[in-house]
């Protein structure tokens, strides 16, 4: 069918076939390295190594280059930050300034190691708080994309070991387990949840809401009849296909990379980058059939029109006679 996905995942072996390279990507390669070590603190005792690396990344175009115009040598770039007093327009040192922020109609002083102990809650790692049960993981807890945890052998040995015996009794139990999480020094903790992923082996770290996250948002129900519902079911079990994330490529970044290499190898014009994005309308309208005029038949008024030009209504003051009145031009004659 016309509805159907079609896989274009990049292919990292040698093509042999016309197949093969028309299905290839243009995709930028990223560096596979973990974000950071840390250690998971399973009690005041019991401690394993453990790396965190990102499972989704957002892809971004190539940021430019600045290049001496005449060797075309690669330029760095210096900032250089000076504080100036606004009096006496005298360069400050950073031992000459402190920090102030205004509580309660009140300037607090504060010294530059104090600002940076108020930052500090505690050391960088993974504190285990409980475990809870995995049907307590909603879709609505989702803030971010959730990144990967897995053994570090070398930092702490026996690691993987106790590691895996985590893993299978969270797996036997139907449990997740609930951790403090700080990636960094200096950086507010996180909440997370650690939930088993199969492959690649390991816990999906997926970062749980705080409660002044959460919003109420006031909903208006508007009740539909039976008829009504069966008839939108219908149009959506017609329209429904097989979703994959790698189906579907960024028209922007895919237009940009054969721009390049168009740029590079000197062609006349870049090659258009087919947008998958667009919904394939002629193919829907054949699947659907007649089921949506028999929805709008249910819906809508007899008499709606959706493509009709909306009248626009005239306020009170913009009447026949509130229209500015013509000025005739006069032109003095001389005497």
């Amino acid at each position: 069918t016309d509805l159907t996905t079609r896989s274009v995942k990049v292919h990292f072996e040698e093509s042999s076939k016309l197949e093969d390279l028309l299905l290839k990507v243009h995709a930028k390669d990223t560096r596979k390295q973990a974000l950071s070590r840390l250690k998971l603190k399973l009690n005041k005792d019991i401690v394993i190594s453990v790396g965190i690396c990102n499972l989704v990344q957002k892809a971004l175009k190539l940021p430019p280059l600045k290049l001496y115009q005449e060797t075309n040598e690669p330029v760095k770039t210096k900032t250089l930050t000076r504080t100036f007093n606004t009096n006496t327009c005298s360069l400050l040192l950073p031992s000459d300034t402190k920090r102030s922020q205004i509580f309660g109609n009140h300037q607090i002083i504060l010294e530059k190691e104090e600002t940076e102990e108020l930052k500090w809650f505690n050391d960088p790692g993974l504190m285990l708080m409980g475990f809870k049960p995995l049907v307590m993981l909603k879709k609505h807890h989702y803030l971010r994309p959730s990144l990967l945890v897995y053994p570090e052998e070398p930092l702490v040995i026996g690691s993987s070991i106790l590691f895996s015996a985590l893993l299978i009794k969270c797996l036997e139990k139907e449990v997740i387990a609930l951790c403090r999480y700080t990636p960094h020094r200096n950086i507010p903790p996180y909440f997370v949840a650690l939930k088993i992923q199969v492959t690649p082996p390991g816990f999906q770290l997926v970062f749980l809401p705080f409660a002044d996250d959460k919003m109420k948002v006031p909903f208006m129900y508007v009740m539909a009849t039976p008829e009504q519902m069966d008839k939108m079911k219908a149009i959506i079990q017609k329209l429904r296909f097989t979703y994959r994330s790698d189906s579907f490529e960024n028209p922007v970044l895919q237009q940009y990379f054969r721009n390049l290499e168009a740029l590079a190898l000197d062609l006349m014009e870049p090659e258009q980058a087919v947008d998958l994005t667009l919904p394939k309308v002629e193919a829907m309208n054949k699947r659907l059939g007649s089921l949506v005029d028999e929805f709008k038949e249910l819906v809508y008024p007899p008499d709606y029109n959706p493509e009709g030009k909306v009248t626009k209504r005239k306020h009170d003051n913009e009447g026949s006679g509130s229209k500015r009145p013509k000025v005739e031009s006069i032109h003095k004659q001389p005497a």
